[in-house]
């Protein structure tokens, strides 16, 4: 599977590096922003990231942390203790231009969850719940993408992306009790939809300031299993600094706000646990973090870039109940080609 790389970073090493007009590792943003770069005309660029949040300790309502006792949780037999989700994805993209170039984004997911019985449950005669937490991993949605510069100079960028979500990823996993598992857990949406970005840069000498507004949005209604996936708004700032031209370092702040999940499954579920219920999504979040960025300046890896970066919340301000994040961190590898 995508995990196992070993092939992927054989096959960087065996490529004929290209001549590059600005091989300097602040020339891409910090490695949690996508569609913030394209390429010269004829070059291929060969990519794999990984992204994971995790998500653990207390449970909050809104921005409050609840007590074990407190009276929003008394109706859930089953609470969660922690949640992990890790995506693998292929970077690959072509520039047909010097201003276009061509993403597709396969991806592979892993989702983890534990749960502790409630203590303090107060039965209500209709609830069914997990015995467990859920764990489901597989192919998740395929991101196609048109990344296209609007203007350039010797200072300033702004890149336009258009990026269309296939649904790839199984929208109906049935869990070990015979019921779908949480609407998070699910490893996609069962429906198109669109994420079109807008990404600005300023560069001074060593320093680079960047910025990118980014909204995705469903194009169809409601899956096969009468689910809506949540609308996700997100803007991100980061500023970086150069010590040398193969090594930066950076500061990023990104404010997330997403929807509930709408609908409601179609085939009997659960409602014991908090994921079970759809307004337990979402809410407005905001997470600071620091990046570096790495690239190879010369010999048989010229070109040959490493991104690593960690973030964790500031604010938080959820939907219904839910579990608080307790950090994201990114890695991306990537390699330029001649085509």
């Amino acid at each position: 599977m995508l995990m196992k790389s070993l092939p992927f970073f054989m096959l960087m090493t065996m490529t004929t590096s290209v001549a590059f007009a600005d091989l300097r590792a602040d020339s891409h943003a910090p490695a949690g922003v996508m569609f913030e770069h394209v390429h010269n005309q004829g070059e291929m660029m060969i990519g794999y990231r990984v992204e994971q949040t995790v998500q653990q300790g207390g449970l909050l309502n809104g921005s409050k942390s609840l007590a074990a006792n407190d009276a929003l949780l008394t109706k859930y037999a089953m609470l969660p203790t922690q949640h992990t989700m890790t995506m693998h994805m292929l970077d690959l993209m072509y520039a047909p231009t010097n201003n276009l170039t061509l993403m597709l984004m396969p991806m592979y997911m892993t989702m983890d969850m534990s749960m502790t019985e409630n203590s303090f449950y107060v039965p209500t005669g209709s609830v069914h719940h997990h015995a467990d937490g859920d764990n489901t991993s597989g192919l998740g949605d395929t991101t196609l993408a048109a990344l296209y510069r609007l203007h350039k100079d010797s200072q300033q960028e702004l890149i336009a992306t258009l990026a269309v979500i296939a649904p790839t990823g199984q929208e109906d996993i049935i869990g070990s009790d015979g019921n779908p598992v949480h609407y998070g857990m699910q490893l996609g949406a069962g429906i198109w939809q669109v994420m079109p970005s807008a990404t600005y840069t300023f560069k001074q000498d060593a320093l680079t300031f960047g910025g990118q507004l980014l909204t995705r949005q469903p194009l169809q209604e409601r899956n096969r299993l009468d689910v809506r996936v949540p609308d996700l708004y997100q803007g991100t700032l980061w500023l970086s600094y150069a010590w040398l031209h193969e090594f930066s370092s950076s500061l990023r702040v990104q404010y997330s706000k997403q929807d509930i999940y709408e609908g409601h499954y179609n085939v009997g579920h659960n409602h014991g646990t908090p994921p079970d219920i759809q307004k337990n999504y979402g809410g407005e979040q905001t997470l600071a973090g620091v990046g570096f960025n790495w690239v190879t300046p010369a010999g048989s890896l010229k070109g040959l870039r490493v991104g690593l970066e960690y973030l964790v919340p500031i604010n938080e301000n959820v939907n219904g109940v839910q579990l608080e994040t307790s950090k994201q961190w990114h890695l991306s590898v990537s390699k330029a080609v001649g085509w």
